[in-house]
């Protein structure tokens, strides 16, 4: 019996080196007795002989040899790809460095010959007399080949290529000529005679052509969702610990391995410590989002989301009160924003450092959106960035503790900042947007590597690759049969013939593709016991991985076109054909989500009514009493989280503070010519800061049709009250008066005044025409005969009510209750805003009971209307429209409890 790769390294104490001609390949740590071993493909030799010989390399990010030779291909001016560079320089420097790294491993010497292919000869004219200072593999190569001609020896040891001498690039054979070179191990398989595991390792070896005939050593079954198939797996695995410290889990799918680690924690199962490379991490979204901020006008979103980040520079109490006033102005230097910086810093212990820190992170010098952005401001940015990111890791080290996986991402973030500020300074003195989002493509690389679950003591391992199975495991689980494109060849036919008959010998891919392929081969023969191939609907997106084809291919034709699904024999009771990988199934009552309810038993002394009143909770009062007991009794209110309001709502409130503004003094009216003038001006000058989404480039259409809107608003509004000799007596008034024996609160949009001490109210509504003409017209207004009853003089009498609809610049007035317009708009036959008053007054007293005593209290819109009380419908439509519902429920923050809005 031929030694097993452990028993070689335990034969002696020199260094072991099993190498491959692909590259990547990781320890699995399956034979955890392996003495000074080492095992992977170019890299893991290159660093090895490095370290001998006494050449270690820092580890240069690939974007600087890339930044490095685009300045060189600057410098150069090649006709061959000049215009290459001026469409997109990095992608264009990235392509051509990659091919001259293929060259100088194929032998390459950069010297211009007629002989080589024209952009061979530009690339060797980009390389005369220059010498480039962040080496590639193949400038490494070459020191180490110095360093052994100059005299120095390597330790004793023992190289075993699993991929000849011949299959690796020319630089290299000349290196391996220099080691002690010994052959690997023979693959052979190690399943169980005759079992259906060692056909399928026969097969994949070319050893023998035989069916596969699936049994408990081999088994394959589909799964309809990723969720589905983790839970089998998980389930699968339980019964049996014993064989997790010789199970495999090999899943390229990063996302799919941590939802198997989730199910697998939930259930008690040991984790595999699943690792995934992502640029999510809140910490290194940082950098990108202050860069955002570097731009005029700043993308609110990316200021609030900055401010939301678990870890921020910020402090949390700061960065809550900030993204609050966003949500209200979405805007950087809104009139909420500056009123809660300036309280904040007032409540500041140290007001001086936290102006300068909110002055570090928000202020300072912008770029218009479009124009080219100076390299110094990106690279003050990102010193900001590697700064706060360097100093809280130092901090977080000093305070010691389990926060190991935080520091490793501050200090990449830190590490990704200092990185982009020498980009964006190597490439100029300006960068355009899209040049900027390339250079920081390439800072934030693949992220930071995250692991949700550590990897359990005796626990299952999960690998990438069939080739990282480097010793052998009893069970092999095949998660997702999936796989990457493998790369293709940067060469053309031609330009590869062509240089292999100047004695440059390029690798099509060929070579490399067969090495990573037996490599896979060697790890599946590593498989003793038994092999559970899962495919999940995600595979029927990426390409089938060629060792699945191949096994795939002897199967039963009946298991190749029908193969088993999980939830079919989980439904037909057959989950024992999946033996030795089986699980038990329970049956449970699923409970129904809670019904809708119209009346919900609240006992009376629980509920206290209120001292004050307005006209919004008195609407809901009557509307449904359910959503004001909540509101007002139970105080349940939505999560804190901030987000920027939607359009129309956004709209809506830039337009009531454009008028206020303009307007909010008080005073004669002004011309409509001046009006309008002072509007726009106010318009222009304020977007960019109370209503920052609207003024994003991409946003052009929507905001000249608003700033329309708004002018031809201010047109209307000026011209009707003109009409009726009104003057403006302020905007946003405060509501005075009683109802119900009770202060009424609250503010006015508008309230405007004649001469002869007669007053008028007007609503202002961004949308909506058909919805306001029926409430003035039904007699529905309840809102605005609440403010007019607020107005009323002591002799009884109501002022004028109207509603101006921003979007249409319509003005609605009730004929009964007009502001006087002087002709310029039409009343709508409708009646007196006092006699609406009465109503609404009216039908609240009849409705309180529930409040009053032990009766259930209702959800209105939940009954059928002929339970309603007297008199309730002046604020609920006994017709809804199917896809609107009540009004009283369009913003309620309570569909869910109710049972309106369904748990789906």
């Amino acid at each position: 019996m031929l030694p097993s790769y452990s028993e070689i390294a335990i034969m002696s104490f020199h260094p072991q080196l099993f190498i491959r001609l692909a590259t990547g390949g990781s320890r699995t740590h399956l034979a955890p007795d392996r003495v000074g071993g080492y095992f992977g493909g170019p890299e893991t030799l290159l660093l090895w002989l490095e370290s001998q010989l006494g050449l270690p390399v820092a580890k240069v990010p690939h974007a600087n040899r890339v930044s490095e030779y685009a300045a060189a291909l600057d410098a150069v001016k090649e006709p061959a790809f000049e215009a290459s560079l001026r469409a997109d320089r990095w992608a264009t420097a990235t392509e051509l460095l990659a091919r001259r790294d293929d060259l100088l491993l194929a032998g390459w010497d950069e010297v211009d010959s007629e002989a080589h292919p024209e952009l061979v000869r530009a690339l060797a004219r980009v390389a005369q007399g220059r010498t480039f200072q962040f080496p590639g593999e193949a400038e490494r190569l070459k020191r180490v080949v110095g360093a052994l001609d100059a005299g120095q020896v390597l330790p004793v040891h023992r190289c075993s290529l699993h991929d000849p001498a011949e299959a690796w690039p020319p630089l290299w054979r000349g290196v391996l000529a220099r080691l002690t070179l010994s052959d690997p191990p023979p693959t052979a398989p190690v399943g169980a005679e005759g079992s259906a595991l060692r056909v399928s390792q026969t097969v994949l070896l070319g050893a023998g052509v035989w069916d596969i005939i699936p049994g408990e050593s081999f088994r394959h079954v589909r799964t309809r969702s990723q969720s589905s198939a983790v839970e089998f797996i998980t389930a699968a695995l339980a019964p049996m610990p014993e064989k997790f410290p010789r199970t495999v889990i090999y899943c390229e799918d990063d996302s799919l391995a941590l939802r198997l680690d989730a199910c697998l924690n939930r259930l008690g199962v040991p984790t595999m410590g699943a690792t995934a490379w992502s640029r999510a991490h809140p910490v290194l979204q940082v950098l990108p989002l202050s860069l955002q901020l570097a731009w005029e006008p700043v993308d609110p979103q990316a200021l609030l989301d900055l401010l939301t980040l678990p870890v921020t520079p910020i402090p949390r109490k700061v960065a809550a009160r900030l993204a609050k006033a966003l949500a209200t102005e979405p805007g950087l230097g809104s009139s909420k924003w500056n009123a809660a910086r300036e309280k904040l810093e007032s409540e500041a212990e140290d007001a001086g450092k936290l102006r300068e820190r909110l002055e570090a992170w928000f202020g300072g010098e912008r770029t218009a959106r479009g124009g080219e952005i100076p390299s110094r401001l990106v690279r003050a940015r990102c010193n900001l960035v590697a700064r706060w990111a360097a100093g809280r890791a130092a901090l977080l080290r000093a305070e010691g503790g389990e926060y190991a996986e935080l520091i490793e991402a501050l200090q990449v973030a830190a590490d990704q900042a200092a990185l982009l500020g020498e980009l964006a300074e190597i490439q100029g003195t300006t960068l355009s947007e899209p040049q900027l989002e390339r250079l920081l493509e390439e800072a934030l690389g693949e992220g930071v590597e995250t692991r949700p679950f550590l990897q359990a003591e005796g626990g299952p391992l999960r690998v990438r690759s069939l080739a990282d199975i480097d010793g052998p495991c009893d069970r092999l689980i095949w998660l997702g049969v999936g796989t990457r494109d493998a790369i293709g060849c940067r060469w053309s036919a031609d330009q590869l013939r062509w240089l292999r008959e100047t004695g440059v010998e390029m690798d099509d891919g060929i070579k490399r593709l067969a090495s990573l392929r037996a490599a896979e081969i060697r790890g599946y023969s590593q498989v003793r016991e038994s092999v559970l191939v899962v495919t999940v609907p995600q595979d029927l997106e990426q390409r089938r991985h060629p060792l699945w084809l191949a096994l795939q291919a002897r199967l039963p034709e009946a298991e190749r076109d029908q193969s088993l699904v999980l939830e079919d024999l989980i439904a037909n009771g057959g989950t024992t054909s999946l033996a030795p990988f089986g699980f038990d199934c329970q049956e449970t009552a699923i409970e129904p989500p809670q019904k809708a309810r119209a009346l919900w038993d609240i006992p009376g002394s629980l509920l206290v009514d209120r001292d004050k009143v307005s006209a919004s909770e008195l609407q809901d009062r009557l509307a449904c009493p359910l959503k004001w007991t909540l509101q007002y009794q139970a105080r349940l209110y939505p999560s804190p989280i901030a987000q920027l309001p939607d359009d129309h709502q956004l709209k809506g409130t830039f337009c009531h503070s454009v008028f206020e503004r303009v307007f909010g003094e008080g005073g004669p009216l002004p011309a409509v010519a001046e009006a309008v003038e002072r509007v726009l001006e106010a318009f222009d000058k304020r977007l960019p800061l109370d209503a920052a989404p609207i003024a994003q480039p991409g946003k052009h259409a929507e905001r000249q049709r608003l700033r329309s809107q708004l002018e031809n608003a201010t047109r209307v509004l000026i011209e009707a009250l003109a009409g009726g000799g009104y003057r403006i007596v302020g905007l946003e008034v405060a509501l005075g008066g009683e109802a119900f024996a009770k202060p009424l609160t609250g503010s006015i949009d508008c309230v405007a005044m004649r001469d002869n001490g007669e007053e008028a109210i007007v609503d202002f509504k961004y949308g909506g025409r058909s919805k306001y003409h029926s409430l003035i017209k039904d007699g529905k207004a309840v809102q605005l005969a609440t403010y007019a009853h607020g107005r009323a003089k002591p002799d009884g009498s109501f002022p004028g009510v109207a509603y101006l609809v921003l979007s249409d610049g319509l003005f609605f007035t009730p004929s009964q209750s007009p502001v006087e317009t002087g002709g310029n708009q039409s009343p709508i036959e409708a009646p007196a805003i006092q006699t609406v008053w009465q109503n609404f007054a009216a039908a609240l007293a009849k409705a309180g009971g529930w409040l009053t005593s032990d009766a259930a209290v209702p959800a209105r819109p939940l009954q059928d209307p002929s339970e309603w009380p007297s008199g309730a419908a002046i604020v609920l439509n006994d017709r809804p429209k199917k896809d609107e519902g009540q009004e009283v429920c369009r913003y309620c923050d309570y569909q869910l409890i109710c049972g309106i809005k369904e748990i789906t």
